[in-house]
């Protein structure tokens, strides 16, 4: 029989160890607790993917409001190069006599400098407010994304505490039904209750344990849907505290001025708006095309023109600067007034959608603000009903231990709290989720 010494086993039992202990400290490393909804929020708030794209394009706009200002408001200064050689000039022939016209060896460099005139059709400053524009665009865009992050964290963190609670209420139910389950099977060995109280308390102490185990996965789910909405990476996990609660909070104002608030001020009706402006400029530069465009130019140039006889070192150079004014005008006018137009129409057409924004907006804020009431309602309401079934469950099952009830009686008792706990806790999360719905509306 093989043995293996003493010491290597015990060196390759605390090499064992060590791997253990290190995954185990990996696993640790890469799950991420979180104890309230604000922790989850300031988690999302850095590791969002869309809220990441998001700041990005922000980036983006600046530099673009920086390379049109130095398109506009810079001279476009150019550098250009040139060599040519003659391998066959032209020839004059006079009177029999032929002469070459041109060099073997043609250099020429030149600096242009050219600036345009801000008046009559060169609107520099119509190009720049569209870039400001643009940029403030990507900014409330941020504000958007924010308020979009905010509001599926929010859903999914309830929703990891929804069910939570349900992983709970049934191991309660479960619990329940096992006492049950104990009693009725004791009674039934002793001759007190019949054969049938006793198969009903085994299937419904084996009608519960689905119940939890499908509670179990539908938690591991809404783990995972948490973790992607806060942006945590692949090889990450999420694990929540606490318990699903009632935040009586109210929002400050009445209805309708929550309702003219968020058809007003709404993020979205903001950025349609930005979008009209950007519109509106660009019927300003279309129509500054019936005009002509000036601008100022000047030109510096360095050549020579040597034949071959001449050695580089000795090519002679000669220089001219000249400078002045010029004027393009683009006269088809027909096809300019297309384009004018085109950026009118789009102007009407963002009216158009605003209004219908600010019309969409009433309507969901309203469902959210009747959500939130009839939550808050049924909260109060199950609130009792399920003090009132509690109680019910203890006097049943003493009622049905002192022989006064029988097993149908207990199980009804029991299902009535099953399902005033379970609508409790849907209330809580109707009433958060319908909350998050009405800040996401707010900007908040």
């Amino acid at each position: 029989m093989f043995k293996i010494p003493y010491r290597k086993f015990l060196s390759a039992s605390l090499l064992a160890l060590c791997f253990i202990s290190a995954g185990s400290s990996a696993y640790s490393q890469n799950r991420t607790v979180i104890n309230d909804i604000n922790e989850a929020l300031l988690l999302a708030m850095k590791n969002n993917t869309e809220l990441v794209k998001a700041n990005i394009d922000k980036l983006k706009a600046q530099e673009k409001v920086s390379e049109v200002y130095s398109e506009n408001l810079v001279p476009t200064i150019s550098l250009n190069s040139r060599y040519s050689r003659a391998f066959k000039k032209q020839v004059f022939d006079i009177s029999g006599q032929k002469f070459e016209i041109g060099s073997d060896n043609s250099l020429t460099n030149t600096i242009d400098v050219s600036e345009s005139i801000p008046i009559l059709g060169t609107p520099v400053f119509s190009g720049i407010r569209i870039a400001e524009y643009y940029l403030k665009t990507q900014e409330e865009n941020i504000v958007s994304v924010q308020s979009e992050v905010k509001y599926s964290v929010k859903r999914a963190y309830y929703g990891v505490q929804l069910t939570k609670a349900v992983v709970n209420v049934n191991r309660l139910t479960l619990e329940n039904a096992q006492n049950n389950y104990n009693t009725v099977s004791a009674k039934y060995r002793n001759g007190v209750a019949n054969e049938f109280d006793f198969l009903r308390a085994k299937v419904k102490f084996d009608n519960v344990k689905p119940e939890l185990s499908k509670a179990e996965r539908n938690l591991e789910i809404s783990l995972k849907v948490l973790s992607d909405a806060i942006g945590l990476k692949v090889n990450e996990t999420v694990d929540v505290t606490g318990e699903l609660f009632y935040d009586s909070t109210e929002f400050l104002g009445n209805t309708d001025q929550i309702i003219s608030k968020i058809a007003e001020d709404n993020v979205a009706v903001r950025i349609l708006g930005i979008g009209k402006r950007i519109n509106q400029e660009l019927v300003t530069v279309n129509k500054a095309n019936y005009l002509p465009k000036l601008y100022l130019f000047g030109q510096y140039a360095l050549g020579t023109q040597e034949n071959d006889g001449r050695p580089v070192s000795n090519y002679r150079f000669f220089n001219t600067a000249n400078a002045g004014i010029g004027l393009t005008w683009d006269l088809n006018l027909f096809r300019n007034s297309f384009k004018v137009k085109q950026s009118e129409l789009e102007v009407m057409k963002n009216d158009e959608q605003i209004r219908d924004l600010k019309q969409k907006l009433r309507l969901s804020s309203e469902s959210a603000i009747i959500a939130l009431i009839d939550a808050k309602e049924r909260i109060s309401t199950m609130k009792g009903t399920m003090k009132l079934a509690e109680r019910s469950v203890e006097l049943a099952n003493a009622s049905y231990s002192a022989g006064v009830l029988n097993q149908i009686d207990v199980q009804d008792a029991e299902l009535s709290l099953y399902n005033s706990r379970l609508g409790f806790l849907q209330s809580v999360y109707d009433y958060q989720v319908a909350k998050a719905e009405l800040e996401r509306l707010l900007g908040k």
